[in-house]
């Protein structure tokens, strides 16, 4: 008897947990911010600094390419008010200190 009484109890409070709302979650966002203003102004031909001055220092300079520029942009458990990049995956090639190349995925 005692023991049918503690696995119903056990079963209606474990079953409890399902009526309370969701934690809340923190949105996460990471990366660089870049507008469709941003974009615009970015033009091939621009040197280094002026890329920099326009959309900040890039995410990610790879080791083996250091003319690879890469500005990433994530965003986890996203609210609907949370802004948004409008280039999450940017990349920009330079050569010889100048804006030849940009990939925009």
């Amino acid at each position: 008897m005692k023991k049918s009484v503690f696995i119903l109890c056990a079963a209606l409070s474990l079953g409890a947990c399902s009526l309370f709302p969701p934690p809340y979650k923190v949105p996460v966002t990471q990366g660089n911010l870049i507008t469709k203003e941003q974009l615009s102004q970015l033009q091939v031909g621009m040197s280094e600094s002026q890329v920099t001055y326009l959309l900040g220092n890039p995410m990610l300079k790879d080791t083996f390419k250091p003319d690879e520029w890469h500005y990433l942009y994530t965003s986890r458990y996203a609210a609907p008010d949370t802004k948004k990049s409008d280039a999450n995956d940017l990349v920009l090639i330079f050569s010889n200190g100048v804006l030849t190349q940009i990939k925009n995925n």
